[in-house]
C-alpha cells in the first residue's frame, strides 16, 4: 500500500511533534522557499479555512498550502515525486542571493558531474521558456534551469556589442532585461545586474516520478492521503506512475541535447536511480552497453537515496553519470529520428534575451 515517504523533506516514519512545529511555515527545505508541490500540483491546494482540520498545523498567516510530498513509499522502493527533491534553487528575491544559498551537497556533486568548474562563480536561470519562429516554422520549450557563469553589474552596450546585436536587438534586449527587473543605470549607461556568459551554457532538466491511482471518493488522492498523515489517521496514498514520465522525457531528450550543444554547452537530464532502472527494464536502452562520446550526446546524472540515512531526513546521493551516444546526428539524419529534432536553432543572442526575463535565483560557486 503507497505511503508518503518525506514530507517538506523530513521521512514520515520519524515526525514527532517537535517536527510539526518545524513545518507550521510550509517551508521547503530544499528551496529556502514556501512549499510549491514542484510547481505541478496546483490542483492539490488546500484552503485553509478558520475551521479546517488542518489550520492548527500552519501559520496563521497561510492561507493555503500544497501537500508538501517529496517522496513515496512505493512497495520496498522509495520513488522523488518532487523535482525540488532532487534539485531545488529556487528563491524569490529580486536581488542577487548569496552565494550557495541553500546548496545541497548532492546538488554540488550533482554540478560538479556537469561540469562546472571550481573557483567561477555561476548564475542559475530557473523556468526559462525559449519561442522562437522564423516564417511558418515555430519552436518552443522549457527549461528547467540554465547554468552559466555570471556577468556582474555588466554594460548593457558591452554586452550587445558582444554578440553584434543591431539597434533593435539593443531595445528588445532592454526591455527583457526590464522585465526582470535586472536594469538600472542612466538611459546612457544601461547596467545590467546579472546576465550570463553564454559561451557554454548548462542545462539541467528533472524528471520525476509522478502518481497515479489518486481517487479523491477513497481518500487516496494527495491531499486526502497528506491531511489524514498529519491528523495521524491511517492512509493510503497514490501509486507511481513510471511510464508516463519517462515517456514524456523521451520526446525532449533529442532535441533539448541538440539545442545545448547548437550553443556550445550540454544538456544534462537529472533523474532517480529507480526512474532510469525502469526506463532499462522496458526498453532495449541500456547505460551499461550503449557507447560513450563527447558530442552528439544524451546526458544522465542518477541520483539515488543513500542506504544507511539515519535521522529524520534522508540523504541524496550521485549514483551514475552516463554521456552517452545519441545515435543520431544533431544536425539532421534525412530519415524519420529527424522527427525528435527541432527545425530550427534559436541565436544564442535569442536566449540571452529569454534568460534575462527571469531573475537569477542562484549563484554557486564550487
Amino acid at each position: 500500500m503507497p505511503k508518503f515517504y518525506e514530507i517538506f523533506g523530513i521521512k514520515t516514519s520519524e515526525i514527532n511533534a517537535e517536527l510539526l512545529l518545524g513545518m507550521k511555515s510550509a517551508t521547503c527545505p530544499f528551496t529556502g522557499s514556501l512549499c510549491d508541490g514542484g510547481g505541478n500540483r496546483h490542483q492539490t491546494k488546500i484552503t485553509l479555512s478558520p475551521d479546517h482540520e488542518l489550520r492548527i498545523y500552519f501559520e496563521d498567516n497561510l492561507k493555503s498550502i500544497v501537500p508538501a510530498v517529496c517522496s513515496i513509499d512505493y512497495g520496498v522502493d522509495q520513488w522523488v515525486v518532487c523535482p525540488r527533491r532532487l534539485m531545488g534553487f529556487k528563491n524569490d528575491t529580486q536581488t542577487l542571493p548569496p552565494l550557495n544559498y541553500f546548496l545541497q551537497d548532492h546538488e554540488k556533486k550533482a554540478l560538479i558531474q556537469a561540469g562546472l568548474i571550481a573557483g567561477i562563480e555561476y548564475g542559475v536561470w530557473p523556468e526559462i521558456y525559449l519561442q522562437y519562429q522564423i516564417d511558418d516554422t515555430q519552436i518552443d520549450y522549457h527549461f528547467d534551469f540554465i547554468i552559466a557563469p555570471i556577468l556582474k553589474n555588466v554594460s548593457l552596450k558591452d554586452l550587445v556589442n558582444s554578440y553584434s546585436a543591431s539597434a533593435a536587438e539593443l531595445y528588445e534586449l532592454e526591455q527583457s532585461a526590464k522585465a526582470g527587473k535586472q536594469l538600472k543605470g542612466t538611459i546612457n549607461d544601461r547596467i545590467i545586474n546579472a546576465a550570463p556568459d553564454l559561451t557554454a551554457p548548462i542545462i539541467i532538466e528533472v524528471m520525476t516520478a509522478s502518481t497515479s491511482g489518486s481517487n479523491t471518493a477513497s481518500g487516496t488522492n494527495i491531499s486526502s492521503a497528506f491531511k489524514s498523515l498529519l491528523l495521524g489517521l491511517d492512509y493510503q496514498g497514490p501509486g507511481i506512475n513510471k511510464r508516463q514520465v519517462w515517456g514524456r522525457m523521451a520526446t525532449q531528450l533529442f532535441a533539448k541535447s541538440a539545442l545545448a550543444e547548437s550553443w556550445g554547452g550540454k544538456t544534462f537530464w537529472l533523474v532517480q536511480d529507480q526512474l532510469l532502472r525502469n526506463i532499462e527494464l522496458t526498453t532495449k536502452f541500456s547505460t551499461s552497453k550503449a557507447q560513450e562520446a563527447d558530442n552528439e550526446t544524451i546526458n544522465f546524472i542518477s541520483m539515488k537515496y543513500q542506504k544507511m540515512s539515519s535521522g529524520h531526513q534522508a540523504e541524496i546521493e550521485v549514483d551514475k553519470v552516463a554521456i552517452l551516444k545519441s545515435g543520431i546526428s544533431f544536425s539532421g539524419n534525412n530519415n524519420c529520428s529527424d522527427i525528435l529534432l527541432p527545425k530550427i536553432i534559436p541565436p544564442k543572442l535569442w536566449l540571452l534575451k529569454c534568460m534575462l526575463r527571469r531573475n537569477v535565483s542562484a549563484l554557486v560557486e564550487l
